[in-house]
């Protein structure tokens, strides 16, 4: 199910996101096939009756909701707008900025693990993905911590600056796709993966941090050595606070392999009958690729430190991988 990219980083996370490939590839048809919203102008109730779950938080308390089009006639702009609902009170809800008008709707979204900021990502084209960061504020608006200026285009210009590329693919307009990888312990950072090259199946890939309290771009020894890799393992965001106790560590770990169990057997059931082995050979590989990567991220700290690093590392990329069944079962 992993899709291998001859890289730099060849798929160093490409477990991270084993079905985001497959994730993006419904996007892709479920927005090709969208036909164009000739309806007339309803009511503020009639569009609430209209409006479309995306995805929900983790914790269940945020909904993102989509109300009209995603695209429009033959222009490709959008009229539809998505929005961040309370649970609890819808009414409070907040709208996400658009890049401009004629931006496509963001598709598809990664909490932080305390809730306060999304990653997101949209379908621009073939072969072509861009990114976004939002911050939820309270009481709940919609910040941008770029201020004006795009995200997607940041993310590029820094993997350059830091050497994670030597070229901008994204600026060159061959392909680009800006993906979600890891979410760290303490919502601090969220690790971010960058392929791109003329060629859809040979393209290059990286890795570099947005860290969240300092608006800014990073590397750190732990990614440099990620992107230099060549096999395939899984990737975290390290935190920026120091680590909880082994005992909290232990239960949060416990808790989201639960959760994780309880949605894979959800979505086998699902799935058509002769994908299912191709889902557990996914799985296979995960788990694979997941104890390869925690045991490179623990051997980058001293021995007292390891079990911490290593439940650390194993909670969130099994957060991670939850997060993409939670996708594939909203879809």
């Amino acid at each position: 199910m992993t899709i291998r990219v001859i890289s730099v980083l060849v798929a160093t996370v490409a477990c991270a996101v084993s079905c985001s490939f497959s994730i993006h590839a419904a996007i892709e048809e479920r927005v090709a096939a969208a036909s164009p919203s000739q309806a007339s102008p309803s009511t503020a109730g009639k569009a609430e009756e209209q409006a479309e779950i995306l995805y929900t938080s983790p914790s269940g308390a945020f909904r993102i909701e989509q109300i009209g089009q995603a695209f429009s006639g033959g222009e490709g702009e959008s009229t539809g707008h998505i929005w961040v609902t309370p649970t609890k009170d819808p009414t409070q809800r907040a709208g996400l900025p658009k890049q401009s008008s004629e931006s496509p709707l963001d598709d598809e979204f990664h909490f932080s693990p305390n809730e306060e900021w999304i990653f997101a990502t949209r379908y621009v084209g073939s072969g072509l993905r861009f990114g976004n960061v939002y911050h939820l504020a309270s009481p709940l608006k919609i910040d941008m911590p770029t201020k004006g200026e795009s995200f997607n285009d940041l993310a590029w210009e820094n993997c350059v600056k830091l050497g994670v590329f030597k070229d901008n693919y994204s600026a060159e307009g061959v392909y680009a796709m800006t993906s979600f990888a890891c979410w760290s312990l303490d919502s601090a950072r969220v690790l971010i993966e960058l392929r791109g090259g003329e060629e859809k199946r040979s393209m290059r890939a990286g890795l570099l941090y947005f860290n969240t309290r300092t608006g800014k771009f990073e590397m750190t020894d732990y990614v440099r050595k990620l992107n230099k890799r060549k096999s395939d393992i899984l990737g975290c965001a390290e935190p920026v606070d120091p680590l909880p106790g082994e005992a909290e560590l232990k239960r949060r770990l416990d808790a989201l392999d639960r959760q994780l169990n309880k949605r894979y057997a959800e979505v086998i059931a699902k799935t058509e009958k002769e994908q299912i082995s191709n889902m557990r050979e996914g799985q296979r590989d995960w788990i694979k690729h997941r104890d390869e990567g925690a045991k490179f991220y623990v051997s980058q700290f001293p021995s007292s430190e390891k079990e911490r690093r290593r439940l650390q590392f194993v909670a969130d990329v099994t957060a991670a991988r939850l997060d993409e069944f939670n996708q594939r079962a909203e879809q």
